[in-house]
């Protein structure tokens, strides 16, 4: 079964479009940092079959690596190509707690991605694949840009209550945005 590893690496060279040459895996996708990581830092996500850590050539340095299973999204293992704005936000909490997260995310995207005000897509809402008894899901959302951001964060009121009920579920959460690069 495919899982999706996330690695947050340091690139050693000027550009980190050179990750892409560095892995053994598939590559579903590369961002680099805007706000939340350093400017020789990137997140990489690959498609592996493997157990153990991915094998990365001498041109990056592996600093977190997780492997991660799909939960409502993706539903593919296509790669995401819109360019815009992409904001990973973890969401610590107790395993006990996933598959309600999940279910509230549903029910909230139902009207998210559908309010006239901005645009947005969740692209992916990943539970790690062996959970402890506290744990950190990964929540990928594209936006067209900065200001659809903004304005998500008042949403529709259905969308909005459904957050605050998953957010009642966490004990901590923090956001990374990001811009995808293309090979």
């Amino acid at each position: 079964m495919k899982v999706f590893r996330k690695c947050i690496v340091r690139v050693k060279s000027s550009s980190p479009k050179v990750i892409f040459d560095c892995i053994d895996e598939p590559v579903w996708g590369v961002w680099e940092g805007l706000f939340g990581l350093a400017n020789n830092e990137a997140i990489a996500i690959t498609l592996s079959e493997k157990d153990e850590p991915s094998f990365w050539s001498d041109g990056v340095e592996v600093l977190d690596e997780e492997r991660l299973l799909p939960t409502a999204r993706p539903t593919s293992t296509d790669r995401p190509t819109k360019e815009g704005l992409y904001v990973f936000r973890s969401m610590h909490t107790i395993s006990r707690h996933v598959e309600e997260i999940v279910r509230l995310s549903e029910q909230a995207w139902q009207t998210f991605e559908t309010d006239g005000n901005y645009v947005a897509e969740p692209v992916g809402l990943f539970k790690p694949e062996g959970p402890d008894d506290s744990c950190a899901m990964w929540l990928l959302t594209w936006y067209d840009g900065f200001e659809s951001w903004q304005r998500s964060r008042s949403p529709h009121a259905d969308a909005k209550s459904a957050f605050i009920k998953r957010h009642s579920l966490l004990t901590s959460t923090s956001a990374i945005a990001t811009r995808l690069l293309k090979p």
